[in-house]
């Protein structure tokens, strides 16, 4: 019970060697409860919590540690945590802020500028894959935005007689044709 903050962080490590993330967590949370201001506690929390596919309160713990952390590099290393976890959770917006903020506090994080090409990329072939849909999508729905025939108010008989007539304006618009054509005999070619 009177134990330090540091040796219940050290029993934790050991149950998180062995894979036993249950009772890390366990030993993790009962250092933050002794002393909040512990980031090394937190971190390894944020840690454990992330093998326990407990990914919101892994978020959290990393955002607890960076704020009590107190050089930049281990700030970075928190936001670099965080931003794997929201990048294995599939949210490309919060990863590439995380990861940004990583490089800005250590530029030398070649864990965090390595992360973030790729989360970089990957929302790039999101955009263009969203961009591709939403063109088949207006391509497929423009066939809805062409002119559709109106019904119309023609009977079937108004509209035979109609398709009639125009046959009988073709055909003698074709005779007239044939007459003028017939009408001019061939010209003699000139014999010099």
């Amino acid at each position: 019970f009177a134990q330090t903050d540091k040796e219940i962080i050290k029993k934790g490590n050991d149950a998180y060697k062995k894979n036993d993330y249950e009772s890390a967590i366990q030993n993790y949370d009962a250092a933050v409860r002794k002393n909040q201001a512990n980031s090394t506690a937190q971190y390894n929390l944020g840690n454990a919590l992330y093998k326990k596919d407990k990914k919101e309160d892994a978020v959290a713990a990393y955002e607890k540690a960076e704020t009590a952390m107190a050089t930049p590099a281990q700030k970075s290393k928190a936001l670099y945590n965080k931003g794997v976890v929201q990048q294995n959770d599939k949210k490309q917006e919060e990863c590439i802020i995380a990861y940004k903020n990583a490089l800005k506090l250590d530029p030398g994080n070649a864990d965090a500028r390595h992360n973030l090409q790729i989360a970089l990329k990957k929302q790039k072939e999101d955009k263009d894959k969203q961009d591709k849909k939403d063109n088949e999508d207006k391509s497929s729905g423009g066939s809805d935005n062409k002119p559709k025939p109106r019904p119309s108010n023609l009977s079937e008989k108004d509209a035979e007689q109609k398709l009639e007539a125009l046959m009988q304006k073709e055909k003698e618009l074709q005779d007239k044709l044939h007459k003028v054509n017939a009408g001019s005999p061939d010209k003699p070619v000139k014999d010099w």
